[in-house]
């Protein structure tokens, strides 16, 4: 078999950005959508909204299983499976006659994109150490974010001009060509692979072990915050913008995408600061711009004055502090465990993914129709959380020594 080449720095990053764009792609894509598949398919907001929740649960609860698959059998393969089911989902998704098949075909596209974010954050920890690994983080996710700024937009302009299934459809050829860049390009970056990652004892043992780390503990802890805030308001905030507020599909874009340049600000942020103050002072500001952003929810809606600019502005704030934290997020909560990478990215991913369901879930059946109530209040917690985490617990766990490796355990 020939020698596929090495991953330069170049490619590297292109790698995680597509293994981490999945899974935005697969949310804000869509979110103009929502409404549309409401009218088609005569589904209360409840239900339609378990296509987004379904999607993350899914994501969540099979990372357990692709983390230990990734030490078993290697990121390369894992990689490839999962763009290939997200393809599958998509399509299905795509040509689904009722809300239940389309259900169904987003829980398929969860479990892919499990898969490539779980490699995606192991290859990182793979090749780099954690100062080094949370740079390349930050410029992929910067590439991300210059990504999936355009993503809102192109949804709700796919979705006007072609209908919603349109949305689904670009998301199809994503994963085809994802898979057909791993198949051809990159190599396999695990250090050695683990024969028995997927025995069940063993694996709860490990995970017993990763879940008790105090570092590992405060990391997911803050991205689990962060990520249920920012799902749970774009997963509610599209009725809200397009039939209270009377914002048309494209402005509505827009907002979505205003807050992928202020995540992108983050991380631009994020590599400066740390370079100055290290990842410690770094997420302390952070956190002070994450209870800002609290303050800007909470505010507006206790003096009931929440508008779509007021609504706008704190998402923008509250992306601009998730940028700079959540890269820190995902090399950190593995950095403690070099021999089961996979294996911490895949319990830390279930944590943010059980935490997203059950804010998107929650605000599903607590919207009512031109009330900015639930969205506000659960929003601006969640945001205030994320900040204390980032200026207490962090700032006592969040730089760890390595985890002793146990006799006996893998």
């Amino acid at each position: 078999m020939a020698k596929r080449p090495a991953m330069g720095p170049a490619l590297t990053v292109l790698i995680v950005v597509l293994g981490t764009a999945a899974q935005p792609l697969a949310t804000d894509l869509y979110l103009a959508a929502l409404p549309a598949i409401r009218h088609e398919y005569g589904a209360p907001v409840g239900v339609v909204q378990l296509t987004l929740s379904v999607l993350v649960f899914s994501f969540g609860l099979s990372q357990l299983f692709w983390g230990p698959a990734s030490d078993r059998f290697g990121r390369r393969p894992v990689f490839m499976t999962g763009f290939a089911l997200n393809a599958a989902g998509a399509l299905i998704g795509a040509l689904a006659p009722g809300i239940e098949v389309l259900i169904a075909a987003r829980v398929l596209q969860g479990l892919g994109i499990a898969a490539t974010m779980v490699c995606a954050r192991a290859l990182v920890r793979d090749l780099f150490e954690q100062q080094r690994g949370t740079h390349v983080m930050t410029v992929a996710m910067s590439a991300l974010a210059c990504m999936t700024m355009l993503v809102p937009v192109a949804g709700a302009g796919l979705t006007e001009a072609l209908g919603w299934r349109s949305t689904l459809l670009a998301m199809v050829l994503f994963g085809l060509g994802s898979l057909a860049l791993v198949a051809l390009r990159v190599p396999e970056t695990a250090h050695a692979l683990r024969p028995d990652a997927l025995r069940l004892a063993p694996l709860f043992v490990v995970y017993g072990r990763i879940a008790r780390h105090p570092t590992f503990g405060s990391w997911t802890l803050l991205n689990a915050f962060g990520y249920a805030a920012n799902f749970g308001f774009f997963s509610g905030s599209a009725y809200l913008f397009i039939e209270t507020f009377a914002v048309s599909r494209v402005a509505f874009g827009l907002v979505i995408g205003g807050a992928s340049v202020a995540y992108l600000l983050g991380t631009f942020l994020c590599r400066r600061w740390i370079a100055v103050s290290g990842i410690l002072g770094t997420v302390r500001r952070a956190g002070w711009l994450a209870l800002a952003a609290a303050a800007a929810f909470l505010g507006p809606e206790l003096a009931q004055a929440h508008n779509a600019f007021t609504l706008a502005g704190a998402l923008w704030l509250m992306l601009l502090a998730y940028g700079i934290y959540q890269p820190c997020g995902h090399v950190g909560m593995a950095t403690p465990f070099p021999q089961q990478a996979g294996a911490a990215s895949a319990l830390g991913g279930f944590i943010f993914a059980v935490a997203a369901f059950a804010s998107g879930t929650a605000l599903g059946f607590m919207f009512q129709s031109g009330s900015t109530t639930a969205l506000s209040l659960t929003t601006g917690l969640l945001s205030a959380c994320s900040g204390l985490t980032c200026i207490t617990l962090l700032q006592r766990h969040g730089l760890p020594a390595m985890a002793p490796l146990q006799k006996g355990i893998p």
